[in-house]
């Protein structure tokens, strides 16, 4: 465990001092990036919690680097980092060093646009999948041009994410096999669809039992297919295991 709370919105604080974070992804070698939300900044660790970088800081997306609330983060094979800069509308990517990249989306309800995107993934093809909360859409980005562009590629509605509340942030994973996975909080459920948006499966409900989840937060797939589920309202961790 590691980090400690502190307020950098208008002060360039050290690295481990955090403010709500929410989002959490590993790159290749074993470092962990954070999504340092209220601080608008991303953290770079090694393994064992030691700060190794950080960039960001509060603004309207002036440049690559201002964000408004960035809460989904998530790492590619070649450790490139994709940042959903939720505030300012757009995804944000840079290199394992924090180095901007490129970045794509404006607010709206066209593909490519968002309102009030929250999680992403990068899949084993570079493919990206946003969660769209408020446009009720899960949206996919095809890299292009050496990675430097993103074009629209699939867009599927979610029959979910109704309310506008602060436990209302859908998370995403991927696996190995297409298979997208995604919370839907209020609806203390998770939803599987393919990579095109056909519909597979849900489960969950609310409550307190092994079926039930309390809050359903983040999400994640690990090597062996296992569905791993952050459950907030009942303060604990949970794995399932798909049927074959």
């Amino acid at each position: 465990m590691w980090g400690e709370f502190g307020d950098a919105t208008f002060d360039d604080l050290p690295g481990g001092i955090l403010n709500e974070p929410w989002g959490v992804a590993v790159g290749p070698d074993g470092s962990v990036y954070v999504a340092d939300t209220w601080n608008h900044r991303i953290q770079k660790f090694t393994a064992d919690g030691i700060p190794i970088t950080h960039w960001g800081y509060y603004g309207q997306g002036e440049d690559g680097f201002a964000f408004w609330g960035p809460r989904g983060i998530d790492v590619d094979a070649k450790g490139n980092v994709y940042v959903s800069d939720t505030g300012n509308k757009r995804i944000v990517k840079f290199d394992s060093d924090g180095n901007y990249i490129t970045e794509f989306g404006t607010t709206g309800m066209g593909a490519g646009e968002f309102d009030e995107q929250v999680g992403v993934a990068v899949d084993s093809d570079g493919i990206l999948y946003v969660t769209d909360t408020w446009n009720q859409r899960i949206q996919s980005f095809e890299p292009i041009e050496d990675g430097t562009l993103y074009y629209p590629l699939h867009q599927w509605d979610v029959n979910g994410w109704y309310g506008q509340s602060l436990d209302n942030k859908p998370f995403i994973a991927v696996d190995d096999n297409g298979s997208v996975f995604v919370t839907d909080p209020e609806a203390y459920r998770i939803l599987q669809f393919d990579s095109e948006g056909n519909f597979i499966r849900t489960w969950g409900d609310f409550g307190y039992g092994m079926e039930n989840i309390g809050l359903a937060a983040a999400v994640a797939v690990d090597a062996e297919g296992h569905i791993w589920v952050t459950d907030a309202g009942n303060q604990r961790v949970m794995r399932f295991t798909l049927p074959q």
